[in-house]
């Protein structure tokens, strides 16, 4: 889907995702910045074999969809096979890291710079 439009599909994980992001939570109906990242992402990558079906799919805004990329919440179940909110909430944990990470990664270099400034 191409970021901003509407189809079938997007219009009902904007219901079923109360027009939030699945893993940020950011509206995405409440700028037209945030408008603009609205995307359909794949919960367990298509290349990891992940369906091109509703069960598999959730509403994520472009900054989660591009941090979690093709990483697979699939490998962190052993023996059971997970339902779609688990996914989600494995996913969300996961992106969250991902931004404390990047976020310290940028604190460092906001150092940096002052010091050099």
């Amino acid at each position: 889907m191409a970021t901003g439009h509407w189809g079938k599909i997007e219009a009902e994980l904007a219901v079923d995702f109360d027009f939030k992001c699945a893993y940020c939570d950011k509206d995405l109906l409440a700028s037209v910045d945030n408008y603009k990242e609205w995307q359909r992402e794949h919960i367990v990558p298509s290349s990891e074999g992940g369906a091109e079906h509703m069960s598999n799919f959730a509403l994520s805004c472009r900054t989660c969809n591009f941090i979690k990329g093709v990483w697979n919440p699939l490998t962190q179940f052993q023996n059971v096979t997970p339902t779609k909110a688990e996914l989600i909430f494995t996913a969300r944990k996961y992106i969250e890291q991902k931004r404390f990470e990047t976020q310290e990664d940028i604190n460092l270099y906001l150092e940096l710079i002052e010091q050099y400034s």
